[in-house]
């Protein structure tokens, strides 16, 4: 079927929806609450299924060529402040790297977007075959579908990111007790880096000094990162996740990305997760008779898959930053790096 349809939010997931809607013949607005897109932003991994749901949507060459692919920028792994190798592996070969910024511009070429224009009430828009909520993480369109009690709730940690000049002598995660700090390739001549805490709230600046006291002695790439930092680009936010809703769908309304399963970021699969969301909801309404039997389809083939991701995502930062058995956790991860250090091993020395 075919309609007309509104998007509230011009984010990842969106634009993506955006796209997708308008391929299955729907007019589609984006209404946008931010006078722009971001010209600025951190890099985001694309897992093959995002990236076979942009070339659904057909801009997955333009996503691929804007990106670095992980596997050109050589091995990674996972390592205690010390600097020791609990698990090392080559790189991810369907792993691609896009910052956030030039993703969007991507998804937003030829999609109609009206910026400083945000919708407060999803209800008062008329004449309406769908409503797609992409509003966020603290998504207002979420709130008038379920209340108050799928209000986004804290994670109790906090992050730092940004992206420093330069590559690093080793990539990957470092992990310490309720600490982690990680550092992605970001192109040829630039790495993306995050850091979190295991603490509510937020900190006051100067967060470059905040921290070079807590990561200042760690190894593997970390203290060349800190030594690059700029205060004026540090990003640094509370964690929050949506609770597992009942449903992603109202009415006539959808929700999308961070709107319907907003999660922990340590699996890095959120903006996949929301390109994906697009993609699948113009397929599942395009093949309906109607748009009350296309959302749920769509809320049959997402709901289930992205509340799971979220709680794998969560358990994955608790067992990053565990305090309690982390020694035992490390000797097990050393146990599982070397076996398969040298079945890599064995498998070069093959004929």
């Amino acid at each position: 079927m075919k309609g007309n349809a509104v998007v509230i939010g011009g984010g990842i997931g969106g634009l993506a929806a955006a796209r997708a809607l308008a391929q299955h013949g729907w007019a589609v607005a984006v209404r946008e609450r931010s006078p722009a897109l971001p010209a600025t932003g951190t890099s985001l991994g694309m897992w093959p299924e995002a990236l076979e749901a942009l070339d659904e949507i057909g801009v997955g060459r333009r996503v691929r060529e804007a990106a670095v692919r992980v596997s050109d920028a050589g091995s990674a792994g996972l390592r205690t402040p010390a600097g020791r190798a609990l698990v090392e592996l080559g790189g991810s070969g369907g792993l691609y790297l896009v910052s956030r910024s030039a993703l969007l511009a991507i998804l937003a070429d030829g999609v109609g977007i009206t910026f400083s224009d945000g919708v407060t009430d999803q209800r008062g828009l008329a004449g309406v075959d769908l409503v797609v909520g992409a509003d966020g993480t603290f998504s207002g369109t979420r709130r008038t579908v379920f209340g108050e009690r799928y209000a986004a709730r804290t994670l109790g940690a906090v992050a730092w990111r940004g992206t420093v000049p330069g590559t690093v002598s080793s990539y990957g995660e470092t992990w310490a007790p309720g600490a982690m700090f990680g550092i992605t390739p970001a192109g040829p001549d630039a790495s993306n880096w995050y850091a979190c805490l295991d603490a509510g709230g937020t900190f006051k600046p100067p967060h470059r000094q905040h921290l070079q006291d807590v990561f200042g002695s760690w190894r593997s790439g970390v203290t060349e990162v800190l030594d690059r930092l700029e205060e004026g680009a540090i990003l640094h936010h509370e964690l929050f996740e949506v609770p597992p809703l009942p449903s992603f769908v109202g009415g006539n309304t959808a929700l999308v990305g961070d709107a319907a399963h907003a999660m922990a970021p340590f699996l890095g699969r959120g903006a996949c997760e929301a390109i994906v969301d697009g993609a699948v909801l113009a397929k599942c309404l395009g093949n309906a008779a109607t748009v009350a039997e296309g959302l749920a389809a769509y809320d049959r083939q997402r709901r289930g898959k992205t509340q799971r991701m979220a709680a794998m995502s969560r358990r994955m930062g608790r067992l990053a930053m565990m305090r309690r058995g982390f020694v035992a956790r490390n000797a097990v991860l050393g146990a599982a790096g070397s076996v398969l250090r040298r079945g890599q091993g064995l498998f070069r020395r093959q004929p």
